[in-house]
């Protein structure tokens, strides 16, 4: 298991204090509730925007970036609390470029992924979250469209996840082996009391996972250092920046010696590349 810290570990490890207490409480819905994007990238990279539809009937809205090679490893995106699919645009050009096929997609809800086949909008209560039933079923349906499009090899499927979408992310793939790697930025103990992560990373096995969180984003660097304790993985890899906001927001962050650089994206990019390249 790796930890990478750009602060010291011990400077972390002092700021965080005991390890994260699990964020379950019973009448704090609110603290619970994953945080709102605070930053959304202006970019917006074509694709070709894609329906999927959910057992319940709710039609999911995507961005499909295909693969122009054969057998391509192919991530699935999906985004943090009240945002949407486009808060990974830039991302995904760069990795379709780099030889993935990606998928991005409005959670249900959110977006354009607000109505049903028969026109009944959908609702979500912003402050009790959403069946965690429904989301599994929704991420299954998205890994199912993504594996049976053309140049996509089905064992290399990566998801990456932001906030709550992380923890959508490895409860799915805990119980899903034929994902290849996950990535869970800004990750979450226990998001609106319902989407418990600490079991599923146990149960994810020693497949690769990067965690990443910022550490001025308090309660998702203590989430990171207590998954990292439990998961026992030899895979896992956690990188906790100095700065950087929740989710999908640490994408604007800069290197101060490098201000070309993205450090997230290349950071990502390595890992994936490892994880879904690389492996055989």
């Amino acid at each position: 298991m790796k930890f990478i810290a750009i602060i010291s570990l011990a400077v972390f490890l002092a700021a965080c204090g005991s390890p994260a207490a699990n964020n379950s409480t019973a009448n704090n819905t609110t603290s619970n509730a994953a945080p709102s994007p605070s930053v959304v990238p202006e970019f917006q990279a074509k694709a070709e925007t894609v329906t999927i539809d959910t057992p319940d009937g709710v039609k999911l809205v995507g961005s499909f970036y295909k693969s122009q090679g054969p057998n391509a490893p192919a991530l699935l995106l999906m985004h943090q609390w009240t945002a949407n699919r486009h808060t990974y645009d830039e991302f995904a050009e760069r990795m379709n470029q780099n030889g993935y096929a990606v998928l991005s997609f409005d959670g249900r809800g959110f977006g354009e992924s607000n109505k049903k086949a028969d026109g009944t909008e959908v609702k979500v209560d912003l402050d009790k979250g959403i069946d965690p039933k429904l989301l599994l079923a929704d991420a299954n349906a998205a890994v199912e469209f993504l594996s049976k499009q053309q140049n996509v090899d089905a064992n290399k499927i990566g998801i990456i996840g932001a906030s709550y979408g992380s923890s959508v992310a490895i409860m799915y793939a805990a119980d899903h082996p034929n994902i290849a790697a996950v990535v869970l930025l800004s990750p979450g103990v226990n998001y609106f009391d319902n989407l418990p992560t600490i079991p599923a990373i146990k149960n994810y096995g020693t497949r690769p996972i990067l965690l990443v969180a910022a550490k001025d984003d308090k309660d998702s660097a203590e989430a990171v250092e207590k998954l990292m304790e439990d998961s026992e993985n030899p895979n896992a890899e956690a990188t906790v920046y100095p700065d950087g906001g929740h989710g999908t927001a640490i994408f604007a962050r800069k290197d101060p010696d490098n201000k070309a650089a993205h450090p997230l994206t290349d950071l990502m990019q390595k890992f994936l590349d490892k994880a879904l390249k690389v492996r055989p």
